[in-house]
């Protein structure tokens, strides 16, 4: 039959291992199991002897051999304990729940239970050999310590603790050899010749009865394999049929009954069954037909290598096959399908194929197994998603390890980029790692693939590896060389080494794209090892922006910045300018304009922006040779240049003056004669050749010379066009009256109506504004004297606590027939008082609004209040009376003091 998979030599391990074999397909699939072969002592023991049946449990192996030794195994194979308490084959081997005790039965008809922990040993004769043994689950817990067994005697006897010792209880009998007993928790299973059957012993009785199907083969040929699946759920192999039984209640009753809820036959022989998470795992054998005897050369052969099949079940009756792995066990073709065992531990999936000189252990693959799969079919990535973050479940592979299988994988297959981009996720920090994968991305000619992401820091690699890279990209990528110079920091390679190999791959280039990527790199390197005045001269070679450079270092006052003015200009004039005028102390003005004189343009914009950045005084030397390139390359700047510069002298307005009457500048001429003093001179020169009346009157307003106006309308009055101006713009500035007088009779003036009314106009607006302004400022008048009123009408609170500042008395004693006056200051007068200091002082003064009478509440007044409040106030004010208090405070603070060290104050 065909196998899909075959375990590899290294899944099969031992003193004596040998290759399990596979026929391989086109589409390989992921092993459901992997083998290996039981080794250390099972090998010497299995050389001498014969393994007949193997008992299987999470803490030990139990085998049995023909010879009727029973070995305790650990799971590696090595022998812990041996009973020899039978005298021939030992059939059938099991293990209580708890793996305390192993019961044994052999074909010298006893029954061994042997403790594992003490020399506890039981021992049951029966008349005839026995080929099945099944402890009670809990034996080391029960009080009964029952154990059911059959075979050749046709019994099945339940052997179990009575009144009187131990006893055999026959649950059954008559129908053939016992081939199998499986007990779980309180279902017994057996199989005779006609079925199979179970027993519940919490009811003791008979449930159920599995019949065997029509065309079976003979019972004796294929050993019935029963296995329990869960405590309800029975799995029977026999011969080439499945059937999976499921106890339950019977409805309506106390009894159980029995279902079956899965059956299927096979195209071979079950030597084993058991459960394997939701399949079936199945032991397969196959006999030898003809043709089998012919392939093996005359030899005769009883069967061919068993398999280890994986069924699955999730379609009722329909088994897919998901895996057959043909097994290469020792004298597999002497074994008939009888002599082949298969034990289980089904907690942890674990298998054991038994033959008589051989045992192999099948398994799930575990996460190393996975990925050792996964590396075998080229699967990096997958191996490497899936073993990232379950490290510790590594056993026998790495990361590190798996990544750098990827990276060969990549780079045999010549998948260059995909092999540089894995780099920096797979060698991390490790600076042996790096250092070996770029000696072999240089073997494979692609260190440019590897530049991008090969580490400058966090780890560092020595400077001769980047300095190998970077001398490939000058080879065969100047543009990438030229990214990587600015990526990677120079700290990381020797510049020296660098340099020189740029330079000389610069004298023999003749590409002219690669020139310019080269000399900008060389030029980068330059800046890196502080060789600025190299790094400046190839800048202006290659026309590049060398501002933000000499900025950036601080380069301004570095004596090649002086010496290369016309370099600068001719590549920046509007940066070179501002960076000579900001940087007159080391590039002087009498430099740079000497250094330009061969392109008088750009000597015009340095000087230009000195003006415009105020640098009179550097400049004032060259104000002739200014003027003079106004008037020739910029006659726009030059009367701004003019009107601003506050330190002209009159030689410089001479020659400004002669160059403009050249160039026939009439405006210019207009501000220089302005300037000079001569206005009638500036005015005529305006009116006659400039012809603009608005800056006429513009020039003329600035001169502030009434006389000029006069001139103005003289020199005008015969020019339509001028008094038509002069109508329009005269404003205020001129009497209209006086204008429209001195026209001459019968002058044709274009837009006269449109003049006069505008005049009107504007008269008529003057008037209004003049007229609101008035009624605003009589509003605010009113509002303020209102509000002055209101103050001093307002009551003011008298402290009646308070003295007389003249007789020193209470002014709130009622006993003092006077009134009161009340200053805004707060202090308080008795009004006879006053009126004794005025008497005194014989004088009279305007009413003030500096005090206030309060008649006092006892005694009559000889005046109405207010008659003698404003005469009191007209006094106390007209005399400086208004409160004496204040007075004299006044007069001290406004008297000069002297303090130690500091003048009057």
């Amino acid at each position: 039959m065909a196998s899909p998979q075959t375990p590899t030599a290294e899944q099969l391990n031992g003193d004596e291992e040998e290759e399990v074999t596979e026929e391989e397909e086109e589409e390989e699939d992921e092993p459901r199991l992997k083998y290996q072969r039981l080794g250390h002592t099972v090998s010497e023991i299995l050389k001498k002897d014969a393994a007949s049946c193997l008992a299987a449990h999470e803490k030990f192996l139990a085998l049995g051999t023909h010879w009727g030794a029973v070995c305790i195994l650990d799971h590696a194979g090595t022998e812990v304990k041996r009973f020899t308490s039978h005298t021939t084959t030992v059939n059938d081997l099991d293990i209580d729940a708890n793996g305390e005790y192993v019961a044994s039965c052999s074909d010298d008809g006893k029954v061994v239970v042997h403790h594992l922990y003490s020399n506890e040993t039981a021992e049951y004769e029966y008349n005839g050999p026995i080929g099945s043994v099944a402890l009670e689950p809990i034996y080391p817990k029960s009080d009964k310590r029952e154990l059911v067994c059959g075979g050749k005697t046709e019994k099945l006897v339940l052997n179990t603790k009575g009144w009187f010792g131990r006893k055999n209880v026959v649950l059954h009998a008559g129908e053939g050899p016992i081939h199998a007993v499986k007990w779980k928790g309180s279902m017994i299973a057996w199989a005779n010749n006609l079925g199979v059957k179970m027993y519940d012993c919490n009811t003791e009785e008979r449930i159920a009865y599995i019949d065997r199907t029509k065309d079976a083969p003979r019972p004796d040929m294929y050993r019935c394999c029963l296995a329990w699946e869960n405590d309800t759920d029975l799995i029977i192999g026999w011969g080439n049929f499945v059937k999976i039984g499921r106890v339950s209640p019977k409805p309506g009753t106390n009894t159980k009954h029995v279902q079956i809820i899965y059956s299927f036959q096979t195209d071979f022989f079950i030597s084993g069954i058991a459960p394997f998470r939701e399949e079936l795992v199945m032991l397969a054998y196959n006999p030898a037909d003809e043709q089998d005897q012919k392939a093996a050369g005359g030899k005769q052969i009883l069967g061919n290598l068993p398999e280890l099949r994986v069924m699955s079940r999730a379609v009722r009756d329909k088994p897919q096959l998901l895996s057959s792995d043909a097994l290469s066990i020792h004298e597999f073709e002497r074994c008939k399908a009888t002599d082949y065992r298969l034990a289980y531990i089904q907690s942890e999936n674990i298998f054991y194929i038994v033959s008589p000189k051989d045992i192999v252990v099948a398994r799930p693959p575990d996460l190393d197994d996975h990925i050792s799969w996964l590396i075998g079919v080229e699967r990096y990535e997958q191996a490497l998603a899936e073993a990232r973050g379950r490290e510790r479940e590594l056993r026998t592979h790495k990361i590190s390890e798996i990544g750098q299988k990827f990276l060969d994988y990549l780079l045999d297959n010549d998948f260059i980029d995909q092999a540089a981009e894995q780099c920096a996720n797979l060698l991390g920090n490790d600076v042996a790692l790096w250092e070996n994968w770029v000696y072999k991305f240089e073997e494979k000619n692609s260190l440019r693939a590897i530049a991008a992401y090969v580490p400058t820091r966090s780890p560092q690699l020595s400077s001769k590896l980047y300095e190998i890279i970077l001398s490939a990209f000058v080879d065969e990528d100047a543009a990438g060389f030229l990214k990587l110079i600015e990526k990677w920091p120079p700290t990381v390679y020797k510049l020296a080494h660098i340099v020189t190999k740029v330079s000389h791959a610069l004298e023999k280039e003749r590409d002219p794209q690669r020139q310019k990527d080269l000399t900008l790199a060389l030029s980068k390197l330059f800046i890196f090892d502080r060789q600025y005045d190299k790094a400046l001269d190839l800048y202006l070679r290659l026309g590049l922006d060398a501002f933000d450079l000499i900025t950036q270092h601080g380069l301004e006052h570095f004596p090649s910045i002086g010496q290369r003015v016309l370099s600068f200009m001719r590549l920046n004039a509007e940066k070179a300018t501002q960076l000579f005028s900001a940087n007159i102390r080391w590039i002087p003005v009498e430099h740079v304009v000497k250094q330009l004189e061969s392109e008088p343009r750009l000597q015009l914009k340095y000087l230009h922006q000195l003006f415009l950045d105020k640098r009179g005084d550097e400049i004032k030397q060259f104000y002739d040779l200014q003027i003079t390139l106004y008037a020739e390359h910029d006659v726009d700047n030059l009367a701004e240049f003019l009107e601003k510069s506050t330190t002209l002298s009159i030689t410089n307005l001479d020659r400004a003056l002669e160059l403009c009457s050249k160039k026939k500048l009439w405006s210019e001429m207009v501000w220089i004669l302005g300037k000079m003093g001569n206005t009638q001179e500036a005015l005529e020169l305006m009116i006659d050749k400039v012809g603009d009346v608005k800056q006429a009157i513009e020039f003329v307003q600035k001169q502030d010379d009434p006389e000029l106006w006069d001139d103005l309308i003289k020199r005008s009055i015969t020019n339509p066009v001028f008094v038509s101006g002069l109508l329009e713009n005269v404003g205020t500035h001129i009497n209209p009256l006086t204008l429209i007088d001195k026209i001459p009779r019968g002058m044709e003036i274009i837009g006269l109506r449109d003049r006069l009314v505008k005049i009107i106009y504007d008269y008529n607006l003057q008037t209004t504004l003049k007229e609101g302004c008035t009624e605003v400022l009589k509003a605010d008048c009113k509002f303020l004297a209102d509000k002055l009123i209101m103050g001093l009408r307002r009551g003011m609170k008298v402290d009646t606590s308070a003295r007389c500042p003249t007789c020193s008395l209470l002014v709130g004693d009622t006993k003092q027939q006077s009134s009161l006056v009340v200053f805004f200051c707060g202090h308080t007068y008795h009004q006879k008082c006053l009126n004794a200091n005025a008497a005194a002082q014989q004088q009279s003064s305007p009413s003030p609004a500096g005090a206030r009478k309060l008649n006092n509440s006892a005694g009559p007044s000889a005046t109405t209040p207010a008659a003698a409040l404003a005469k009191t106030a007209e006094m106390a004010v007209d005399k400086g009376l208004f409160c004496g208090i204040c007075r004299q405070t006044s007069a001290q603070d406004k008297r000069p003091t002297k303090r130690p060290g500091v003048g009057p104050v």
